[in-house]
Order: C-alpha cells, then structure tokens, then sequence
C-alpha cells in the first residue's frame, strides 16, 4: 500500500484508528486475502505430498529408509475423526504446539542470521 495514503488520510484530519479502518486495511485487503489462500493451500498441499511420500506408517522406524508418519500428517488425518475434549484431542493439540514452537525456533534463528549478514555487509 502506498505510503500516500497514510498521509492523504492524516491530512484530511483522520486519526490513526480511522486511518486504519477506512485506508490502510482495505487497500491492503486483497493482499491479505491472497496470503491466506497462498498459505493454506501451501499447508494442504505439502501436508498431503508428505503424507503419500512417506507412507503414512504409525511404527518406529528400524531403517532411513522405512514408512514414517509425520506430524503435520497426524493432525489432518486424525483431527476429523477424535471425540471433543479427549486426551487424544488433546494430544493432536499438543503435536500442533511442538509444531509450531519449533517453526517459531527456525524463523527466529533464520532471521538473526539474516540480521547479522545484513548488519556484517552493510558496514
């Protein structure tokens, strides 16, 4: 969104919360929307394509080279089919909190890296 914008609606005499409502949001709506189906048909689609990779197997595996089943595989398969409030409810939950704490751990990581490369060449 343009940053004129922001300022046409400041000059008008607009606050900061009518700025928001009124401007900033629906200029930036279709991007918003286009991101969302973006990252849930990225999610579906690379949950599904593990899914069928790896053989969907609900076993320890003895060798690199036998059937797994992933996590992420493990919460579309069975988040349908639990009973409400059960502890294996609960248990999908708690495979979608370790998930998401380790995707938090490597963006972090990913960008203190980033911020170090940048702040190293931009001197």
């Amino acid at each position: 969104m343009p940053k004129t914008y922001k300022e046409a609606s400041y000059g008008v005499g607009a606050t900061k919360w009518q700025t928001l409502l009124n401007v900033v949001i629906p200029a930036a709506a279709p991007g918003i929307i286009a991101a969302v189906m973006l990252g849930v048909g990225r999610a579906i689609g690379e949950t599904m394509t593990v899914l069928m990779a790896t053989g969907n197997a609900s076993i320890l595996p003895s060798s690199m080279f036998d059937s797994v089943k992933t996590m992420t595989a493990t919460i579309a398969i069975e988040m349908g089919e639990v009973p409400y409030q059960t502890t294996h409810y609960f248990a999908l939950y708690a495979i979608a909190t370790v998930l998401f704490i380790m995707t938090l751990g490597a963006n972090l990581l990913g960008e203190y890296f980033i911020n170090r490369f940048r702040k190293y060449h931009a001197q």
